[in-house]
């Protein structure tokens, strides 16, 4: 193996770890859609990682503008930063919303039920709010709502995948930074070059 296939493999399994490892810093990043008055960006969950496929999954509120934008311009991007290993990698690929299926029921299943409260939120999320508001049902503002409870929020819950298209990885280091960037197709790596930092 190439040191550039190696790079490329180390960060799909840190992808993959972070996908199921709260708090890891690759976990949370953030995702860059294309809107009417230009981009915008939000930071997200990473829920899991398809590594046959090089594909990235996350959940949403299917009523939320990402939705919206991601229907309307299926080009996103995702922006990872780990601070303490000084590592970006920055992630193009072509978004799906899903509302059905198996990765949208395994999303459902595997995720906990702290972070399905939110599909239960009885307004848009993003419309306006006469006050500050958490957007929940009386019956669960204060407390965790059960598997049961959650089955109504079920209709709200979109899966959204990224297909991975192209990769760039960045690592800073006061020796010098280190960039390379790999080209997707088909779930495969294509072609992987350095670049510039």
């Amino acid at each position: 193996m190439t040191e550039l296939q190696i790079i490329f493999q180390q960060c799909w399994d840190r992808l993959s770890l972070a996908s199921q490892t709260p708090g890891s810093a690759w976990r949370t990043p953030v995702l860059a859609t294309t809107a009417d008055r230009g981009p915008r960006q939000r930071t997200v969950v990473l829920r899991m990682v398809d590594l046959n496929a090089l594909l990235l999954w996350l959940h949403t509120d299917v009523r939320s503008a990402k939705v919206q934008q991601l229907i309307a311009q299926p080009m996103a991007s995702l922006l990872f930063y780990d601070s303490v290993t000084e590592t970006q990698l920055q992630v193009r690929g072509q978004a799906v919303v899903q509302t059905a299926g198996p990765q949208w029921q395994q999303l459902w299943n595997n995720s906990p039920e702290t972070s399905l409260r939110m599909y239960l939120a009885p307004q848009i999320p993003g419309n306006p709010a006469a006050a500050a508001t958490s957007n929940l049902p009386d019956s669960v503002a204060a407390r965790i709502p059960t598997r049961e409870e959650l089955a109504d929020g079920l209709q709200n819950f979109a899966a959204v995948g990224i297909q991975a298209e192209q990769i760039e990885w960045l690592q800073l280091s006061r020796s010098g930074h280190r960039r390379a960037a790999f080209d997707i197709a088909g779930g495969q790596l294509q072609h992987a070059t350095w670049l510039e930092p």
